[in-house]
């Protein structure tokens, strides 16, 4: 079984800015949706990496547990904001998800998690996922982020492990389709808000053709 702790490890060491500096369109989306509301406002980063999004929800005055599977990543967010004022507003946590999330019943405003939920799980994993961040989340929650859909161009290639999941060397993906995405945030009990389809650059990496959701806790 692969150590994806490690994976994810070695990655952010050769490359620990792989992703840049600034925050992702979906991050700003998701805060205006949660500026109105009453503080504190809660919002947990699934696959934080080295935070990039955790700071600017923090920079926005919002409280923020960042969770990667990644010591080096976890590291990498703590030098950044050791002795602001940010420090205050972060808790960074490392952990395997599927583990169940560090949190109680109704606890965040938001889960935020951008290309999260298209790694290495499977159909029965994402279910406990998306179940998972409906318990954390407060009843009328927003769940928030990107996958990688079914029109990438590299959907398809390597070994398939299950419908629309393939290995390659070093990296699973998991791709969604719109009707695909809709029906596990609706089993979930989650209703969908909005959803898009477009390219992304972040930092030194692009990726074609990723699904932007938006969905909220019935």
């Amino acid at each position: 079984m692969t150590d994806w702790a490690k994976v994810w490890d070695e990655t952010y060491a050769k490359q620990p800015q792989i992703y840049g500096e600034a925050p992702s369109q979906i991050a700003v989306q998701l805060a205006e949706l949660l500026r109105h509301r009453s503080l504190p406002v809660r919002v947990l980063d699934l696959g934080c990496g080295y935070g990039r999004d955790s700071i600017y929800f923090a920079q926005q005055g919002f409280e923020v547990m960042a969770l990667d599977c990644s010591p080096v990543a976890i590291q990498l967010l703590q030098t950044r904001i050791a002795g602001t004022e940010l420090a205050a507003r972060i808790t960074t946590v490392v952990t395997d998800a599927l583990q169940s999330l560090p949190a109680p019943d109704g606890h965040f405003d938001a889960v935020y998690a951008y290309l999260f939920f298209c790694l290495a799980f499977t159909d029965a994993e994402l279910t406990q996922l998306f179940a998972e961040c409906a318990r954390v989340l407060k009843p009328d929650g927003y769940l928030a982020g990107t996958v990688r859909s079914v029109y990438d161009r590299s959907y398809g290639k390597g070994e398939q492990i299950e419908p629309d999941m393939f290995a390659v060397p070093n990296a699973v993906r998991h791709f969604f389709s719109e009707r695909y995405l809709e029906r596990k945030l609706t089993e979930a009990g989650f209703a969908l808000r909005s959803l898009d389809r477009r390219d992304e650059t972040v930092g030194e990496s692009h990726f074609n053709d990723v699904l932007v959701f938006v969905a909220q806790k019935q």
